[in-house]
């Protein structure tokens, strides 16, 4: 089959012919039709995850078409279009019976440490697939595998938002303007804040209630003005660097919740545990999504009830574009390539 194998950190992409992987009884292939591209992956590839899988065929926002199934996968046949939970989880340990997939003791990851999406077969268990409806493309159903049940996650679970919460979303990019639908969905007050004019206007189309250009100063500062100097119930991180780190944490009222869903690897959070305490305030961290999650992110989107953001759908051969449009922040929404 054709894939594109990264050989070595910070490297180009190679386009070999690599064999069609064998599946065992309890997994199923599928034919790749799109994958999306996360800013995760540009860190994977610079080796900032400190994973040091190599050679990898990345890529884990995945969907496609089932080719083949082993005898032990069930609900699943030949033809059938699906996206791919890319975490593999082992079932046994406590966070698997406890329904906490992502943080599996043996967890792999397509993409990450096993091989993913960037080729024309995909092997994966049975029970990481979940169909797509027949209406969704599936340039936008790959997205779901991260982009939008990872939003589906930090929004139910982590951030707990009910009606009435405030949300300040730091970064509206592929991740963050899913978050949104979600937020207003779930009946919050939403602050958008980002640096490309474009996105705040996309934001502000998908129902933002205010937008704040970080390109202007401390962000903090509008956010309290907009809240009565109290701050937001809830900021959600999708930056992290050491621009925004400080107005994130400042921006947090009394008894809130500060989530972390993005994040620069490396630069530590700086704050002051009096603080913490004086404030009873919440610092929380949100990984990705569980297989459930997934599930039920995809019959949001099959309902019509959130959107998948697709900016550009791109031919594999031209990877490096949408891979330099994500670098230089370009990208409203995410990008996809065609497998």
């Amino acid at each position: 089959m054709r894939a594109l194998v990264l050989e070595e950190f910070g490297g180009p992409f190679t386009a070999k012919d690599v064999p069609t992987p064998t599946i065992a009884p309890h997994e199923a292939l599928v034919r790749v039709r799109n994958v999306g591209v996360c800013g995760t992956d540009v860190k994977i590839r610079a080796n900032k995850m400190g994973l040091g899988v190599i050679p990898l065929i990345m890529g884990h926002e995945i969907a496609g078409e089932v080719a083949e199934v082993g005898r032990e996968v069930r609900g699943f046949a030949p033809g059938d279009r699906v996206i791919v939970n890319f975490y593999l989880t082992c079932g046994r340990c406590q966070y698997c019976r406890a329904g906490r997939d992502t943080l599996c003791t043996e967890v792999r990851q397509h993409g990450f440490s096993t091989d993913g999406g960037f080729a024309e077969y995909l092997k994966t268990p049975g029970v990481n697939l979940c169909k797509v409806p027949d209406h969704v493309p599936l340039e936008q159903a790959c997205i779901l595998g991260d982009a939008v049940a990872t939003s589906y996650h930090a929004i139910t679970k982590r951030a707990r938002v009910v009606p009435g919460t405030t949300l300040a979303l730091i970064g509206v990019g592929g991740v963050g303007l899913h978050a949104l639908q979600m937020a207003r969905m779930a009946g919050g007050w939403v602050i958008a804040v980002d640096v490309n004019e474009a996105r705040l206007e996309l934001a502000r189309s998908l129902g933002a209630d205010a937008v704040i250009d970080a390109r202007r100063g401390p962000f903090h500062e509008t956010v309290r003005q907009l809240t009565d100097g109290q701050g937001v119930d809830v900021v959600m991180e999708f930056v992290a660097n050491q621009q925004t780190l400080p107005s994130s944490y400042q921006s947090v009222k009394r008894a809130g919740r500060l989530v972390f869903v993005g994040y620069t690897p490396q630069l530590p959070l700086s704050v002051m545990p009096h603080e913490l305490v004086r404030n009873e305030l919440e610092i929380v961290g949100s990984r990705a999504n569980t297989k459930q999650e997934l599930q039920e992110t995809m019959d949001l989107v099959g309902r019509g009830r959130i959107k998948p953001i697709v900016d550009r759908v791109f031919p594999l051969a031209e990877i490096e574009s949408a891979f330099d449009a994500l670098r230089e922040g370009r990208s409203l929404g995410r990008n996809v390539l065609a497998i």
